[in-house]
């Protein structure tokens, strides 16, 4: 069975998506096809194959550096010294 928020890879449609909520036979899934939501549509589960969401270490250093430069966009100092730890900060 699946669970609300899981990651899912739908078989034969080439679109993935996450399952808004699921039952004993079926999920609701919001569709996700070449980077855009398709709007939200119910598949069995054989239809379904749960995708790996855990994050390499690549992807945690570019998510990190993402939010490095939301922060300085945004001006949120506060932010970015959480992100940081201050050390940019002290390296002035």
């Amino acid at each position: 069975m699946y669970a609300q928020g899981d990651w899912v890879e739908i078989k034969h449609h080439y679109a993935s998506g996450y399952v808004l909520e699921s039952d004993h036979c079926s999920a609701l899934v919001c569709v996700i096809k070449n980077g855009r939501i398709q709007g939200n549509k119910r598949f069995n589960h054989y239809e379904m194959n749960k995708t790996n969401t855990e994050l390499l270490p690549e992807d945690t250093k570019d998510l990190t550096q993402l939010y490095i430069n939301m922060a300085l966009d945004s001006d949120d100092k506060s932010w970015f010294r959480s992100l940081t730890n201050g050390s940019m900060e002290e390296s002035k």
